[in-house]
Order: structure tokens, then sequence, then C-alpha cells
């Protein structure tokens, strides 16, 4: 009897571990591929260790590391100078706010997990 509910709880925590792909990766990469803009940003790039968070923006060519002021499942905010971006999982929008203004950016997502 013991035995058969110590087989069944294991089994469930297994269940449980391996339905959160989230304990697998060992590295996250999300790439926002931007149409053209006012601010001329055409990529931002979030990389995600277990250890490391980085982020960069290429603007006007150039790529520049971000800071990542915050980052949940909902929404990621980067800050560059004067310059913050919004990421809106949810809605997948995209706004940047700069000198009180705020512009959306087209772009299209893709993520590459290990």
């Amino acid at each position: 009897m013991i035995k058969n509910f110590f087989l069944k709880y294991v089994l469930f925590l297994v269940i449980i571990f391996l339905t959160n792909c989230d304990s697998f990766k060992r590295f996250d990469q999300e790439k926002y591929s931007c149409s053209e803009n006012k601010l001329s940003i055409s990529d931002i790039t979030i990389l995600k260790t277990n250890a490391i968070k980085k982020a960069f923006v290429t603007m006007l060519g150039n790529e520049f590391e971000v800071d990542i002021t915050s980052s949940n499942k909902k929404e990621i905010v980067l800050s560059f100078n004067d310059i913050y971006i919004v990421i809106d999982k949810d809605i997948k929008e995209i706004s940047v706010n700069l000198e009180n203004k705020i512009l959306f950016l087209s772009c299209e997502v893709a993520n590459f997990n290990i």
C-alpha cells in the first residue's frame, strides 16, 4: 500500500516536472525584427540564461547593449539613455517612450530555446 502510494506520488511529480518546459531551458533568445520606423530600430534581441540576461537594440546599423529594467512573463522593459522600450508579450505590442512621446513599432518575433 505504501509502495503504491509512493509510486503514484513520484509519477505525479515527474509528470508535473516534465510538463513545465521552463525547467529544462538553459538558453532563451527572443528576437524582434521591426519594420521601418522613425527611430530606425531594426531589431531587438533579448538573451536569457540561468545566470545572464542581456538585451541589444540595433539602430541605424549599430548594435547597442541596453538595460533590462524589468522582465516577467507578460512584459519586458528596456532602457537606453532616455529611450524606454516596453514589450507587451500578451498583446504583442512594442512601444517606445522617447521625450514624452510614445511610438509603436511593428515587429515580428522569433524565439529560440535550448
